[in-house]
């Protein structure tokens, strides 16, 4: 059984802090600005994310390499610069294996590995490797709180 801390680490608006595991990663940084984020959803609706300046917008990914890091700086980019809508896929669709990235917005972001990937409109999941597995992420004043078992971490400036 992992023991589960909790911790606050200092996140600016022009930074991407990387919670790494052994399988994935993942990148959160902050909105930065009042936003909408648009989510397309399996039911042909559109759903409407309003974010705040604090709120999170977070990015997984299933590997761990400079390639995966790239990925989220260019993923956290088309979303909070050029509003790229987030698509979410039926449950069981084939596609949800080839997925290299997956996203989640809003003041609270928990990491689950037993769920099926780019499947969950409701943005307060997102899938992630094992060993991130039960990790929750707030938003808070200037940074974040994370509470789980965090090992290996970095804050890197975009």
């Amino acid at each position: 059984m992992s023991v589960r801390e909790r911790r606050r680490i200092r996140l600016d608006p022009d930074e991407i802090l990387f919670l790494i595991g052994s399988s994935g990663e993942l990148g959160v940084t902050k909105a930065a600005k009042d936003m909408q984020i648009f989510i397309g959803t399996p039911e042909k609706e559109e759903i409407v994310m309003f974010l705040e300046s604090e709120d999170l917008i977070a990015v997984s990914s299933f590997e761990v390499s400079e390639k995966a890091e790239t990925g989220i700086k260019s993923m956290l980019y088309l979303l909070r610069e050029f509003g790229s809508p987030i698509v979410v896929l039926p449950k069981d669709h084939p596609t949800s294996k080839r997925l290299p990235l997956v996203v989640a917005c809003g003041d609270h972001v928990r990491l689950d590995c037993r769920i099926q990937a780019g499947t969950h409109p409701e943005q307060d999941i997102l899938c992630a490797c094992e060993d991130l597995s039960g990790i929750e992420i707030n938003a808070v004043e200037c940074g974040v709180e994370i509470e789980g078992s965090l090992k290996n971490f970095k804050v890197e400036k975009i």
